[in-house]
């Protein structure tokens, strides 16, 4: 009886998620090999499948968000979902990007850009500048029910291949002198330790390693050891990570430095993940041809080097910086080797790990962050599918950006409603910094948005049907 009270909530009955190639009211099911179709209800029946049908009490995910979030989220739909419009802002935000801008667009001298930045898009995607904004943010996602926010420290380095340029927005340049401790690197770690001091519990650490500057930076494009100075900052960062319990997730970043993060990280994982958990987690991303050869090389390492890895999947937010022969060649090339890897990590059986007769699948943490709604869903139900058959998985995380997808975020927690607490760990993902620190980030967002036109579509309805939703509810009173 308390196996089938459970298969009835594995996953969420609500109409707001619903996809177009689906009808509403027919059954959807997610067979044994991930097969998935739309989130609903599910039950398990005697045909091995999970059975997933609609429900019709539940709330629309949107329910829970603030109604000044609502608005500030229509606002920014409205454009990110009109390609006409989308494209002079992009336009613009990446012009104040660049350096050597007349007083007109530059945000440190210009107040009053500045502050139009600042409330028109730095609060929807970005937790702060100061310790007090960013803990007001982080106790704000956890009373809307999130387990906590990953928070990273803005400052990093962009290479656009396409123009042959590096972007490191707040990174100043000083002489290089090998005896001497380099400011770069050490304005890095204290702002890691300030982030660090501003999480509560459940927070989680993102760490940008480009932002320790050019002697960094340059070690890792040519994948060489890192400075003792900033070994030394990541073993102090990892050291106060443990002692705290908060994980420490490594973004990906710029190509030209990828290969030199991987293995940074890799490092640390066999340092700090023992006994079946993970301290260090690395960031994959799908929209790369090597990703899934990447990852069963790194699978490969935690098997014969016995520690957990820390795999943190997205899809990838670097596609117009980036050589294009490197990126899957459509968008749906690049879900597919999502879903595979995501899928193929929570049934313990990638590429020839896992299999018959092949080496036993290794310890891994996984944290799905993504803005998919079929591939997040899908992910969580072959999830609770095998926890429910007693089958072999691994322990997953959801996350979400701050001001992206909050449809499919609130949706992931009233599952945890709906089960009554056992539902899945979701997150928020957010940056810190100064305005300037972040302009890079921000206008990395509104790219996403333009490469997603279909989603930020989906998500502008879903915003208006909750806005259309309240406003009934206040006319009738």
């Amino acid at each position: 009886m308390a196996t089938l009270r459970h298969s009835c909530h594995v996953l969420t009955a609500h109409r707001a998620l619903s996809t177009q190639t689906c009808s509403r009211n027919s059954p959807l099911r997610l067979t044994n090999d991930g097969k998935y179709c739309s989130p609903r209800i599910a039950t398990h029946g005697q045909d091995g499948m999970t059975t997933i049908t609609p429900a019709n009490n539940t709330p629309a995910p949107l329910a829970a968000l603030p109604t000044g979030v609502l608005l500030r989220s229509l606002f920014i739909n409205a454009i990110s979902s009109r390609p006409h419009l989308l494209r002079p802002a992009i336009t613009f935000m990446s012009y104040l990007c660049q350096p050597n801008r007349s007083f007109v667009f530059d945000t440190n001298r210009n107040k009053l850009l500045a502050g139009i930045m600042r409330r028109a898009v730095f609060r929807h995607f970005c937790a702060g500048e100061s310790a007090s904004e960013v803990k007001q943010t982080l106790e704000r996602f956890k009373s809307m029910g999130f387990r906590g926010t990953i928070v990273a420290y803005a400052k990093e380095t962009v290479f656009d291949y396409n123009r042959n340029v590096v972007q490191d927005a707040g990174i100043e340049t000083f002489p290089r002198d090998p005896a001497d401790s380099c400011p770069n690197i050490e304005r890095w770690r204290d702002g890691v330790m300030e982030t660090i001091d501003m999480l509560g519990e459940g927070d989680q650490l993102a760490v940008k390693i480009t932002g320790a500057g050019p002697m960094v930076t340059d070690a890792l494009a040519a994948r060489g050891p890192l400075p003792k100075q900033m070994c030394d900052a990541m073993t102090t960062v990892c050291e106060q990570c443990k002692q705290r319990h908060i994980r420490l997730l490594i973004d990906a970043e710029s190509q030209r430095y990828q290969d030199g993060i991987a293995d940074a990280g890799l490092d640390l994982m066999t340092r700090y993940n023992r006994d079946g958990h993970a301290l260090v987690y690395t960031t994959y991303q799908a929209y790369l041809k090597s990703t899934a050869s990447v990852i069963e090389s790194h699978l490969m390492a935690a098997l014969e080097g016995r520690f957990t890895l820390g795999l943190k999947l997205v899809r990838g937010a670097y596609l117009s910086t980036e050589k294009r022969c490197l990126i899957h060649d459509t968008r749906n090339d690049t879900d597919n080797a999502y879903n595979a890897i995501a899928h193929g990590v929570l049934r313990k059986r990638l590429g020839s790990l896992g299999a018959d007769g092949g080496r036993p699948f290794p310890s891994v943490n996984l944290m799905l962050c993504g803005h998919n709604k079929e591939s997040v869903f899908s992910s969580y139900a072959l999830h609770q599918q095998r926890l429910l058959q007693s089958l072999p998985t691994v322990p997953v995380g959801f996350a979400q950006l701050q001001g992206m997808s909050d449809e499919v975020s609130f949706g992931l927690l009233q599952l945890g409603q709906v089960q009554q607490g056992s539902g899945p760990e979701v997150y928020k993902c957010s940056t810190w910094g100064t305005l300037v620190e972040c302009l890079g980030y921000l206008t990395r967002r509104a790219l996403e948005n333009r490469d997603a036109a279909g989603r930020t579509m989906s998500e502008y309805k879903a915003l208006k049907r909750e806005a259309k939703r309240r406003l009934r509810s206040f006319i009738r009173l």
